[in-house]
């Protein structure tokens, strides 16, 4: 039953070939051949063959994707001629339906044709048959791709002309074994598609190389077709070979493009991400870090130099590397090599004088400067690139490998590229870094200390204190007007003694949440209260071993001074939901601005508590009672805001320090330091005006109204001032207030100042 079932065939290409296809199958000879025409598919309606099937009332469409619905579809016959049209219905045709490409159809009707003739004749016998191959041999030779005729042992049976051409060096082929032939093995391929068509009875393809996997010359794309007998079994195999080597090396330079492509394209991201990475860093070592990481890993084996030029470009810059580096930085390491090889001023004449290619390598010989050879000598494989901004060089960019052997001409696009970007950022940072580092210098001296500016009397007794005090245990209080500096003094104490390298913890107990303050301080466990999802470190515990700074402690509600008035004496608390005590040793140093007294009779500070904190106080004086320090302190935040606005303001004309000098201060260094931040940034000039200063300053100075009783009235202030700081010490008042002993005494009487 099953031999007698017939194969149901659709046709795609209407044209002459469809036309003798149908005849063939419409023939008296179609019962032999068992096949039936269920559909015939063109683009075009008016070809022959289309127009033929309408005619015989056999389905016909324009797309021939509409073919697969016929279930009982067993094969697809491809008269089109075109290799994409057959590539796409192998593609897109379901699994069960065979597909006979033009070639094979040819060949087909070709064979068809002589069968035709010897049921014909019958009387011929198979010797005849033989003599009527001249006719197939030229069909085969007719084709311009490689023909084989297989037998079932893959023995080769008869070749067209192109094959023996291709294969001139094995002739004779026939009677030889195909694999032995064309692919020097002794046995068929595993994925040989004659061997697949063997045992499938089905058409099957492959592209291969030739004549081997390891020296792959050209590339074939290669078919193989079954020949079956009336019963349905294979008996031999026709092999169709087509040359791709070009679409395969075109598709090799298409596909080296696009990983090309790729990779700029994962540059210009890196570059972009670099980019935005470096403008983020504060400083050049963080900047090298950034730098450092990315050259780690699109060039693993290399290391890294930057030769940096100073502002003025009359040296180099070297940015010390940060406290705790584990590395060597690219300014270390560009600092040892020309130290070592005494290159520090040939190298700074040639990047100062010299015009500089954008790039160079130790791949191009002869082509790069002396000194950029002299400072690579030693490694095989290298590259530089100047670190420019407007055509002016500032320093110097290497990257080199002494152990690899690499060709670096398209990396130096990358690295040219990437330097160009950053260059700008460099340049600004080298700027900030110089400016930032003689102002650290400035630091240093009488007239600061730890941070802290002022040389007047007062000012000198708080750092005697903060030396005595910087190493014990015991519990400082700070008091002072808002504004005078406590914060600053507390980490003085910090960073004078054995305590710098230990935590410094911050609570400023005027801004916690009253219902939150145990927490903030102590800490609480998990579940303690709606919210305290785990458990949380207070700012208590996370000062372990250092000091906790409780800023404004008068502040505080009375409990929670109940609370830190215990752990003061048992050097142990709770934390807010918790059973257990926890031990810590942290040092107390604690500050407000508020009376004290006042804030114990209204019962704000519980005495007990007050006398805990008040081992260790000290006052800091209002501005006011140190007023010699305002040019000082002036100068220091003039120099700091001018790195941060990045202006060049050399100081203050002589009306406008006057006038600081005779204000008031009412908010002590804080309003000082806010004043002069607003006056740089308003300022147009070299020097800050008086106009530059805050208009409440200048109005209570008598800028804007009864100027003579704002001058006599700070005058008075002014004096007062001095002659506190003096300890009431007329001969050194008169000389801080550049006066004589006469006047000074007048002045005394006249504003009737007295001890």
């Amino acid at each position: 039953m099953k031999q007698d079932k017939k194969l149901n065939v659709a046709i795609v290409g209407g044209g002459p070939g469809c036309r003798a296809v149908m005849d063939m199958i419409f023939s008296d000879k179609s019962k032999e051949l068992r096949m039936k025409l269920i559909g015939v598919a063109d683009i075009n309606p008016n070809t022959v063959g289309y127009c033929y099937a309408q005619e015989r009332g056999i389905y016909t469409t324009k797309d021939y994707h509409d073919l697969y619905k016929f279930e009982n579809l067993n094969m697809i016959i491809e008269l089109t001629g075109r290799d994409d049209v057959a590539n796409k219905i192998s593609q897109t045709k379901p699994d069960h339906v065979r597909l006979m490409d033009h070639v094979a159809a040819r060949l087909f009707w070709d064979i068809f044709q002589i069968e035709e003739q010897r049921i014909a004749e019958r009387r011929r016998t198979e010797d005849a048959l033989r003599q009527d191959g001249r006719f197939l041999q030229s069909v085969f030779d007719a084709i311009q791709d490689g023909m084989t005729v297989l037998d079932c042992e893959f023995n080769i049976i008869r070749v067209n002309a192109w094959t023996e051409k291709m294969y001139a060096c094995h002739m004779p082929l026939v009677g030889k074994k195909c694999y032995e032939t064309y692919q020097k093995r002794e046995s068929p391929c595993p994925g040989c598609p004659s061997l697949c068509t063997l045992q499938t009875g089905e058409a099957h393809g492959e592209i291969v190389p030739y004549p081997s996997e390891e020296d792959t010359t050209q590339w074939f794309d290669l078919s193989a077709f079954p020949l079956k007998n009336p019963d349905g079994r294979v008996v031999g195999i026709i092999e169709h070979m087509k040359d791709i080597t070009e679409r395969k090396q075109a598709e090799e330079v298409l596909q080296e493009s696009e990983r090309e492509l790729k990779r700029r394209h994962n540059e210009l991201q890196a570059i972009s991400r670099v980019f935005l990475r470096v403008t983020k860093e504060y400083n050049l070592n963080g900047m090298c870090r950034v730098l450092q990481d990315m050259m780690e890993d699109f060039y693993p084996g290399f290391d890294a130099w930057m030769f940096l030029l100073t502002p003025d470009r009359d040296g180099f810059y070297f940015p010390r590397a940060e406290k705790g580096g584990n590395r060597a930085t690219c300014y270390d390491r560009a600092e040892r090599i020309i130290k070592k090889l005494k290159l520090e001023d040939a190298l700074l004449r040639f990047l100062t004088a010299e015009k500089m290619k954008s790039t160079c390598s130790g791949t191009k010989n002869g082509d790069c400067p002396a000194i950029i050879e002299d400072l690579a000598d030693g490694f095989r494989t290298w590259m530089a690139v100047p670190i420019k901004v407007e055509d002016r060089c500032h320093g110097l960019y290497m990257l080199a490998s002494s152990s690899l052997a690499i060709e670096v001409e398209d990396d130096l696009i990358f690295v040219e590229t990437l330097i160009r970007q950053i260059s700008g950022v460099i340049r600004y940072q080298i700027s900030k870094e110089v400016r930032e580092e003689a102002f650290r210098k400035q630091l240093t001296g009488p007239d600061k200390f730890m941070g802290i500016v002022g040389r007047s009397r007062p000012m000198q007794e708080i750092y005697r204190l903060i030396q005595s005090v910087a190493d014990s245990k015991s519990t400082v209080l700070i008091t002072g007007e808002s504004g005078t500096g406590k914060e600053l003094v507390a980490r003085a104490i910090h960073a004078a003694g054995k305590y710098k390298e230990t935590p410094f913890i911050v609570a400023d107990c005027s801004s916690f949440v009253p219902t939150l303050v145990h927490s903030e301080i102590f800490g609480h466990e998990k579940g303690a209260f709606t919210g305290a999802l785990s458990q949380r470190r207070g700012r208590l515990e996370r000062a372990q071993g250092g000091i906790l700074f409780l800023d404004e402690v008068a502040d505080l509600p009375l409990e929670t001074q109940v609370l830190l008035l215990r752990f003061l004496q048992e050097r142990s608390f709770e934390r807010v939901g918790g059973d257990r005590p926890v031990e810590v040793n942290v040092r107390v140093i604690a500050a407000t601005n508020k009376d004290i007294e006042k804030e114990m009779r209204a019962g704000r500070l519980r005495e007990d508590f007050y006398y805990r904190l008040n081992v260790m106080t000290t006052e800091l004086p209002a501005l006011r009672e140190r007023i010699t320090d305002v040019p000082l302190l002036a100068n220091h935040f003039l120099r700091t805001y001018c790195l941060i606005e990045g202006k060049d303001i050399t100081g203050f004309d002589s009306e406008t320090m006057k006038s600081m000098m005779e204000y008031d201060w009412p908010g002590n260094v804080r309003e000082l330091e806010n004043s002069v931040a607003r006056s740089v940034v308003l300022a147009s000039g070299s020097r800050i005006a008086v106009e530059d200063l805050p208009e409440k300053m200048r109005i209570l100075l008598g800028q804007g109204m009864q100027k003579e009783y704002a001058l006599e009235k700070n005058e008075r202030n002014l004096i007062v001032s001095v002659m506190r700081e003096c300890n009431w010490n007329k001969h050194e008042a008169a000389r801080l207030l550049n006066i004589s002993r006469g006047t000074l005494y007048s002045k005394l009487k006249k504003h009737n100042i007295q001890r």
